[in-house]
């Protein structure tokens, strides 16, 4: 009998790909719509007036293990940490998380990152990132 190998996560953008060791169990979007009570309103049930569309957020946990290549988590963990911050473009990225048929491009809105496990030299070995994504197809610098 033959198996296909699993679809890995993946992160896509200028940056280059981040790999991740193993796929997440579970994907969390969210999408909030905003509405404000109806000025003037004098029931108990005021009608609602739609304000504003808002993005979409992601939020995954991702893990990337380096134990049995001999490498260091820490590489991981720079990789991960320019989703995040201002690079040449004078903001962070825009990029996508693909994982399988699931696409969702987007901009870093927050990043945690947690190491795991350690070598007996006291290089990370194993790292947990949680990520979370605000969708968006542009992301300018604030100056236009």
């Amino acid at each position: 009998m033959s198996y296909k190998r699993l679809a890995q996560a993946q992160l896509t953008g200028e940056h280059g790909t981040i790999t991740v060791y193993f796929n997440p169990k579970e994907l969390s979007v969210e999408k909030q719509v905003q509405w404000t009570q109806k000025e003037g309103a004098v029931s108990d049930e005021p009608p609602q007036e739609f304000t504003k569309p808002t993005p979409a957020t992601l939020t995954v946990t991702l893990h990337f293990d380096r134990y049995e290549d001999g490498g260091s988590a820490l590489d991981d963990f720079n990789a991960m940490m320019k989703l995040a911050n201002i690079g040449s473009q004078k903001r962070p990225p825009l990029y996508k998380f693909v994982y399988g048929s699931f696409v969702f491009e987007g901009v870093t809105e927050s990043l945690s990152t947690k190491m795991t496990m350690f070598d007996r030299s006291g290089k990370p070995v194993r790292m947990e990132a949680t990520l979370k994504m605000k969708k968006a197809s542009k992301a300018l610098t604030g100056r236009g």
